[in-house]
């Protein structure tokens, strides 16, 4: 995935995008710390909030809600299993 930078100039059709629903734009856009760990998983990879909280270096309860919010945006790919103990163990997958 390729992230703009500063001085690249953004896709007229995005702005337009953007301009027509600015309420919508909160729903897709990444903060810094979403972006990082966006950015840890590798395309096709499939990872759970404690390996992205040890790469990160981050709680795994941030970790985890970090990741569900990536999740929501359409930015990853979201499987669960429920655990012997009870629960369920979410893996996220980076389609991108």
């Amino acid at each position: 995935m390729q992230i703009c930078t500063k001085n690249e100039q953004i896709n007229a059709n995005l702005m337009g995008a953007a301009r027509a629903v600015p309420h919508q734009v909160g729903l897709i856009k990444l903060s810094k710390t979403q972006l990082k760990v966006l950015q840890s998983i590798m395309p096709g990879e499939k990872v759970t909030a404690e390996q992205i909280a040890e790469r990160c270096e981050l709680s795994c309860s941030w970790a985890s809600t970090l990741l569900k919010t990536v999740w929501e945006r359409g930015y990853l790919v979201r499987g669960g299993h429920i655990r012997e103990n009870g629960g369920v163990m979410f893996f996220y997958v980076n389609t991108i």
